[in-house]
């Protein structure tokens, strides 16, 4: 996202003809950055295109120095000063710029999520990876397992809330659909009013919740209606219940806020 062949194709025409980079600065002194505008700086750092050149936190923090050698190594490219310069009645290489670099730092979080935002899938690993074997032990099926067969048996499931829609019942009760994502697959969990009154701070992007419900098909499509939610923490104890609500039928929506 961001970043289109123009801007990319360089980087990659001088690797493959002068070989990898061993720094921020050799990029910027080899190559033509013209196409390469912050916004696009930021998008390879944030989906770790340029891992191998330092850390992200410090790259980003470090950006507007990182264009400033970028923009001068062009005008130097221009002026011929780049590749070559005479000493002694010799052509040898110019020497490579140094930044000193600030150093800064990035939880897992904020790099998993610009992953997801930039590239749509977790590169470096997915946020549920290391607790996959925690949750089977308080799971009963993985949410990409929740199939027709299951119509009208409960389940008990544990994943991230990939996405979610607040809507309105005909009557203006608030509820919400959302999508719960596990390493197996996805789930849709329909929220109804009086289970979501009280856990609608738990239905936001991100969380990892435990939802207890029975399965029902809508319009060809598998759905969780939620009858329990809480969010997951390994072997934790909810201390208080959400009461159970199934209604007598799917609600008009009327109004959706996202």
């Amino acid at each position: 996202k961001n970043v289109g062949l123009g801007a990319v194709e360089p980087i990659i025409a001088e690797r493959n003809k002068g070989g990898n980079f061993t720094s921020i600065e050799d990029l910027c002194h080899r190559c033509d950055l013209r196409g390469v505008n912050k916004r696009v700086l930021e998008s390879l750092i944030k989906t770790g295109a340029l891992d191998c050149l330092g850390e992200r936190g410090t790259l980003l923090h470090n950006i507007n120095r990182i264009l400033s050698l970028a923009q001068r190594e062009q005008h130097l490219r221009g002026t011929g000063q780049s590749t070559m310069f005479d000493l002694w009645g010799e052509a040898v290489p110019a020497p490579t710029p140094s930044l000193d670099l600030e150093t800064a730092g990035i939880s897992i979080k904020e790099k998993l999520a610009w992953e997801r935002e930039l590239m749509g899938v977790y590169f470096s690993e997915h946020p549920l990876s290391s607790l996959v074997g925690k949750m089977a032990s308080e799971t009963t099926t993985l949410c990409g397992q929740i199939d027709a067969e299951l119509v009208g048996q409960t389940v008990v499931v544990a994943g991230m809330v990939a996405s979610a829609r607040y809507l309105f019942t005909r009557d203006r009760q608030p509820f919400a659909s959302a999508v719960l994502e596990d390493l197996d697959g996805r789930i849709e969990v329909m929220v109804w009013p009086r289970v979501y009154t009280s856990t609608r701070d738990l239905w936001q992007e991100g969380n990892i919740l435990l939802v207890e419900g029975k399965v029902r098909l809508r319009d060809d499509r598998v759905q969780l209606n939620c009858d329990y939610v809480r969010r997951y923490q390994p072997e934790a104890v909810q201390d208080e219940e959400t009461t159970a609500y199934q209604p007598d039928e799917a609600p008009i929506i009327a109004e959706e806020t996202i």
